[in-house]
């Protein structure tokens, strides 16, 4: 009798197990959204900027999940900016709540972009997802085997009211492609992070771009998502004079990338962050070149391999 059951038993686990498998279960942690618009709610009833600040604390810092306190920490968000940045903006937060209140129905997509990230990355390591409102400060970073999302600037689209905010702040906000291409962007960067370089040792400005370049590069060219085609459109129409700066940048001051990456706050004469452009091209270029696209894949998830991909591309020679 047990015959006929353990053979079914078998049969089961052969249809349904590949396909678990390629299903892997992740975190989707969207709790901390929920409790800031609680806390922003009641912000109506505060007398004082102390009492702003008290309700930030205790209903939205002070809750915060496992994953969110990580983000806290990371970044060092304080009740007292979210106050400050609340007061300043508040067309922009009214305009952007429905959007981040519907991360949720994002899921499918994301299940999506991690399938073909499972299939098309060698050694995919999959990632655990956080979604929170930030500060205006950061769209999305990692951890070793975690996504943390900034919710505010990453579900941010045409939609949203810019217009109390700064420049810099109005060249982002709604132009990093969304929720999705976001996640998918930081998952490439767990995939680079199984590579260990410590602190990227020589050559940081080149490597640190290509890192970049690389992550928005296989996002294009794999789920044709780019959180930074603002960025990319400004590249290709001064292409030439990127290249010249970056050149004597890589020649006079190759261990500081502080003109070419995460300079939204201090870029005026022309876009914040350009060395994604300039990692991008060079990613590109390699890619091109490289028989074995499997391989070039491999490499580009490769911190290790970015002086390698950087003399083969022939990009700036």
């Amino acid at each position: 009798m047990m015959k006929p059951v353990l053979t079914t038993l078998l049969l089961l686990s052969a249809v349904f197990l590949p396909k678990a498998r390629s299903q892997q279960a992740y975190a989707f942690e969207t709790r901390d959204i929920a409790n800031f618009w609680e806390a922003f709610d009641q912000l109506r009833y505060a007398e004082s900027t102390a009492d702003s600040v008290q309700i930030i604390q205790q209903t939205y810092t002070d809750r915060a999940s496992r994953c969110f306190r990580k983000f806290l920490r990371m970044r060092g968000f304080t009740a007292e900016e979210y106050v400050a940045k609340i007061s300043a903006y508040p067309k922009f937060w009214h305009s952007v709540r429905p959007l981040t209140e519907g991360i949720s129905h994002q899921k499918p997509r994301i299940d999506s972009v991690f399938r073909t990230f499972r299939q098309s990355l060698p050694g995919f390591r999959q990632p655990d997802l956080c979604f929170a409102i930030g500060c205006l400060r950061t769209g999305g970073t990692t951890t070793s085997s975690l996504i943390l999302i900034g919710a505010e600037i990453a579900a941010s689209d045409s939609t949203v009211d810019p217009s109390e905010l700064t420049p810099w702040l109005k060249s982002i906000v709604g132009h990093t492609g969304g929720i999705v291409a976001m996640v998918a962007h930081e998952c490439i960067h767990i995939q680079q992070a199984r590579h260990k370089l410590g602190s990227l040792g020589k050559q940081r400005l080149l490597r640190q771009c290509i890192k970049e370049g690389a992550a928005d590069f296989l996002c294009v060219l794999l789920l044709g998502l780019n959180i930074n085609a603002p960025i990319h459109q400004y590249g290709l129409a001064h292409e030439a004079e990127l290249i010249r700066q970056f050149q004597t940048d890589l020649q006079t001051t190759p261990n500081d990338y502080s003109n070419w990456l995460y300079n939204g706050g201090r870029a005026t004469e022309v876009p914040a962050d350009l060395g994604y452009f300039i990692g991008y091209r060079i990613a590109e270029a390699y890619y091109n070149k490289m028989a074995n696209k499997k391989v070039a894949i491999k490499h580009l998830l490769n911190p290790g391999k970015y002086i390698k991909i950087y003399r083969k591309s022939g990009y700036l020679q």
